[in-house]
């Protein structure tokens, strides 16, 4: 086994971690106190991959809270806990046909943002081949390397936590 594969499996056993459980109350939390309307999760997501918690909600402690999972998850993992955040959320419907939308939905934003023109998505699986083939690293990295695929899965994630 490689080191790549054993750090896939890491990440894997991640997803069912509950201790992340703590950072989706505090982005519902600070949905619900600041009565976010649409896109405003998109520029949240985009402040803590700039490592600027000051938005969340500090009620419960949750701002230091996602401080602290962030630098561990970026220690353990070398990947920012939002991106694991947005593709937990995301897994929480594999296996049914909204999955399929979700994946089809984010290959397409992520072609309009980069092309700048309302055109079909280039790569239907952009998301989805990783997460089949349990490649969850690479898919991070991708993400986190490729400002459109970060704007077009945050913009998924925003129409998921907000309605």
């Amino acid at each position: 086994m490689t080191n790549e594969d054993i750090l896939n499996q890491r990440l894997k056993l991640e997803f069912q971690n509950p201790v992340y459980d703590i950072l989706d109350e505090a982005i519902k939390y600070t949905i619900n106190k600041h009565n976010y309307k649409k896109y405003d999760l998109v520029k949240l997501v985009m402040m803590i991959y700039d490592k600027d918690y000051s938005f969340i909600s500090n009620y419960n402690d949750y701002r230091n809270q996602f401080k602290l999972l962030d630098e561990y998850f970026e220690k353990e993992f070398n990947h920012s806990i939002i991106t694991f955040l947005m593709i937990k959320e995301i897994l929480k419907y594999k296996d049914t046909e909204k999955y399929d939308v979700i994946t089809a939905d984010i290959a397409n934003l992520e072609t309009i943002v980069r092309t700048k023109k309302n055109v079909k998505a280039e790569d239907l699986c952009i998301f989805s081949y990783p997460i089949e083939n349990e490649k969850y690293n690479d898919l991070m990295m991708n993400i986190e390397a490729n400002e459109n695929f970060k704007y077009a899965l945050a913009i998924v994630y925003d129409k998921l936590m907000i309605k």
